[in-house]
């Protein structure tokens, strides 16, 4: 099958989209499976895994940030989490709760919840140049420096702003953005102890966002003349914790990164296996990128040797190849917390009218939008921002969601778009205004979300100014960044940072959290009412009343029309014959701390 043309109608892709899960189908005994389940996720690596060899990640695009204070994607989270020790971590298995990691036990936390006292692990090294144990200030100093323009961590008001002196030092990084800013609240009595104090009760979200990559220590006395620069230069002299480091030279100058071509990771020499629970069986990650032929690249994994995907995630092809031909190479993980929808522009015209939104909303087809992704094995149709597997989601509705008419008709209701149109001014029942500005994706199952989410638009009178890149480039240069004045975004998607629906609703849908780069409120929501609630919400800490809680505030988001949800995702993973390929269910990618070769 060739890749489908830009311009394919959504009906075209509808038909040929349906026959390829068609063929993924069987009534036959050992026929392929028809749902998640018949392809279950390994998440431990068998008894007699070999250590040695060379892993190759197959990927289309480049991570965002090669610096674990501004990354937040999951193909970065891949890197990060073989390279980078943060203060709690994610075992394969684990998804409840981060386990402890740099920390030598879990926190200890105050009666009020306000104060959180973690003990540094002895015996981590930081990788060369460094080569000196980390300490509490390293700790310390990796929060701080996430203030810095130069390094925009997009998430470090939502999880660390009720620190105490949080604002201070925000004010601090504005007056001089070339030195990380203290937090008083942050303190290390001795090289073993880190106290945080915080304003308000939240210290559980508090330590769940440290087993993000902020969470990993930088040492100031080497990364702080890198991120007196912006941006910061510290990827180019990045140094590890892990068993993992990106290669280097004898100065510490990355020579293993070649954007947008490869990543090279290797054995980390002062890495002591004693102190960690990864396993580190591979000697050498080959990351590979610029795959743009998923199917290609696909069948590549499946019949080659030692390889995997990345970012890579099969088309409905390629999932028919793996599912009839190599079907125990393929597992499927559930996203927990993963949800796929479009984003429109709510800071400016025509989308600023929640009328059109509704209206856009109602005329979509999130069947066809499924299809486009692999239909039923790619996941559930979403109908609200909260995923089966996060608390709230039964509160918000569950399988059914809000009353919200514009979103009651999965396949598309163009009567109501029509009468919403109309309530927003235009009297033909759609849209006739100036052109609008659409970013999608130039490759893969993404590409193809593009095209099925471009004709939705047009069919609504939409004049659609559709510019396609890779998804590095989609992100970092526009959906990132506000004054891009992009009108639609259409193949954004969020995975929970850890097991609350904080984690899901409040980065990207609070207007407290839109940054100049590296945003991910890409629907450019500032609604004070919800600003409100979720604030009010973050300071719930009864189990039952939080999750009753943030059922309600997606409700009130989901209400606002701020993107299109079309699915809960479960996310396709291959691997070739010879891999002994272990999940990671907190990122749904592979583990490649814990994945090895059958053969070394």
């Amino acid at each position: 099958m060739q890749r489908l043309p830009l311009r394919a109608s959504w009906l075209a892709l509808l038909i040929i989209f349906t026959l390829a899960l068609a063929a993924c189908g069987s009534d036959e005994d050992d026929g392929p499976g028809e749902t998640a389940a018949d392809y279950p996720a390994t998440t431990a690596p068998p008894e007699d895994a070999k250590k040695g060899g060379t892993l190759t990640v197959i990927n289309a695009a480049d991570i965002d940030f090669l610096d674990p204070g501004a990354g937040y994607y999951q193909p970065t989270y891949m890197i990060d989490f073989a390279s980078q020790r943060t203060l709690v971590g994610w075992p394969p298995d684990a998804t409840g709760e981060p386990q402890p990691d740099m920390a030598a036990a879990q926190p200890k936390v105050s009666e009020d919840f306000k104060t959180v006292t973690f003990k540094i692990r002895e015996g981590v090294k930081y990788s060369p140049p460094v080569d000196r144990e980390v300490t509490s200030a390293d700790h310390k100093y990796a929060i701080e420096r996430g203030l810095l323009p130069g390094v925009a961590t997009g998430y470090h008001s939502a999880y660390f702003g009720d620190l105490v002196g949080y604002d201070a030092a925000v004010a601090a990084a504005e007056r001089n953005d070339t030195v990380a800013p203290d937090i008083s609240g942050i303190t290390t009595p001795d090289d073993r102890t880190l106290v945080m104090k915080l304003d308000k009760p939240t210290s559980a979200t508090l330590v769940q966002a440290l087993s993000l990559p902020i969470g990993a220590p930088v040492p100031e006395d080497y990364a702080a003349e890198f991120d007196a620069e912006s941006p910061s230069t510290y990827a180019e002299h990045l140094v590890a914790t892990g068993p993992y480091m990106i290669e280097n030279d004898e100065q510490g100058n990355v020579t293993g990164y070649k954007p947008g071509r490869s990543i090279t990771l290797v054995r980390n020499p002062n890495w002591d296996a004693s102190t960690d629970y990864r396993p580190a069986y591979v000697d050498k990650i080959d990351w590979r990128e610029g795959f743009t032929d998923v199917n290609s690249a696909t069948r590549r994994i499946l019949t080659g040797d030692s390889q995997i995907n990345g970012d890579i995630l099969a088309e409905p092809q390629g999932l028919k190849l793996a599912a009839t031909e190599y079907p125990d190479q393929l597992e499927l993980a559930p996203a927990s917390g993963g949800s796929r929808y479009i984003s429109l522009n709510t800071s400016i015209p025509p989308f600023d009218d929640i009328n059109v939104r509704k209206a856009v909303i109602a005329s979509a087809d999130r069947d066809a939008l499924r299809l486009a992704r692999g239909g039923p094995l790619s996941g559930g149709i979403a109908t609200h921002f909260l995923s089966p597997d996060i608390p709230g989601y039964e509160e918000a509705g569950g399988a059914e969601g809000p009353d919200l008419d514009f979103l009651a008709n999965p396949r598309g209701d163009k009567q109501l778009a029509a009468e919403y149109m109309r309530k927003a001014g235009f009297e033909s029942g759609k849209y006739d205004g100036p052109p609008i500005l659409m970013i999608g994706e130039n490759a893969g199952t993404d590409k193809q979300v593009t095209a099925v989410v471009r004709d939705i638009f047009a069919q609504l009178g939409f004049d659609v100014n559709l510019r396609q890149f890779s998804s590095d480039t989609a992100y970092t240069r526009f959906c990132n960044v506000p004054d891009s004045n992009y009108n639609v975004c259409a193949t954004t998607g969020w995975v929970k940072d850890f097991n609350d629906a904080q984690s899901v609703l409040d980065v990207p849908f609070s207007g407290e959290n839109i940054v100049s780069t590296n945003n991910s409120n890409w629907p450019l929501l500032d609604d004070p009412k919800i600003n409100k609630a979720i604030n009010q919400a973050a300071l719930v800490a009864d189990p039952q009343e939080r999750t009753q809680a943030w059922g309600e505030v997606d409700e009130q988001i989901t209400a606002l029309a701020p993107a299109i949800p079309y699915l809960w995702d479960t996310q396709p993973n291959t691997r070739s014959a010879n891999v002994n390929g272990v999940l990671n269910l907190f990122n749904a990618t592979w583990d490649l701390s814990f994945t090895s070769l059958k053969n070394p």
